[in-house]
């Protein structure tokens, strides 16, 4: 499942476990246990020590998941990707949780590819987007920010150390703008149903580099106008300017 902080609340959605049946005792094991994909969502609050479960019915909610991230911006719970009872996704759901709805996040770009077992930090209005496992199991070593203001997404570009590919692992974001990155798994055997690779290496990346992306307006529709000779002509479409990068974040192994 994922957890999120939203002020002194903590936000949990989904995940993968034994499914609940009512009619099952609690005092008979059960032989074999039905596992299943979730899509509950409650909240505890840490300031009166009680438990909420929201009952939210709604077509942009997301299906039942597990291993996908979440992160949180403006009392909003961003949900990125996971794993379902079909395939992995690339989807964006928004969970507004004063009003307790659930909205799919209006992006622009291009998405990170379909993962699980990735990792995200939100670090002011942008949602860095780190590792993952495909639906071929293999890993991946790329760095997706989006910026939840406009919707953009881009791929920094990495510095000279880049992190091998991976899935869960940790990212921290630290008090002076700095990304820390541990740990994490590879190489997923699945026969065994396992990963064989574990890292225990430590990267750092500045943060202070990102600047938001700027989405171009749509492009009008050419214009006809009919000439003196009666043929029509189509008018030209000015080209729209786009703000160009600023410096590519650095990463760096410690």
């Amino acid at each position: 499942h994922s957890c999120v902080v939203w002020g002194n609340k903590l936000v949990i959605f989904g995940g993968f476990g034994p499914a609940q049946d009512e009619d099952d005792d609690d005092e008979e094991e059960e032989e074999a246990c039905n596992f299943t994909w979730f899509k509950d969502v409650f909240i505890f609050d840490t300031g009166s020590n009680t438990w909420e479960a929201l009952d939210i019915e709604s077509v942009s909610a997301p299906v039942a998941r597990a291993a996908h991230s979440a992160t949180c911006y403006q009392g909003k719970m961003i949900v990125f990707g996971g794993k379902d009872s079909k395939a992995r996704n690339q989807d964006l759901h928004v969970l507004d949780m004063a009003k307790k709805e659930w909205k799919r996040f209006e992006d622009a770009g291009s998405r990170p590819a379909p993962t699980s077992f990735h990792t995200a930090v939100q670090y002011k209005q942008f949602m860095l987007v780190y590792g993952g496992r495909f639906n071929d199991n293999t890993h991946s070593n790329q760095l997706n920010v989006l910026d939840c203001e406009s919707g953009g997404w881009y791929s920094p570009v990495e510095g000279t150390v880049v992190p091998p590919a991976r899935g869960q692992a940790t990212l921290t974001l630290l008090p002076n703008d700095t990304l820390l990155m541990f740990g994490g798994s590879d190489k997923f055997d699945p026969l065994q149903q396992c990963c064989q690779v574990f890292h225990k290496q430590a990267y750092t990346m500045d943060c202070t580099p990102l600047q938001p992306v700027e989405i171009p307006e749509p492009v009008p529709e050419p214009m006809a106008e009919e000439s003196k000779g009666g043929e029509t002509e189509i008018q030209g479409v000015p080209e729209i300017p786009i703000s160009s990068q600023s410096e590519n974040s650095q990463i760096s192994e410690d």
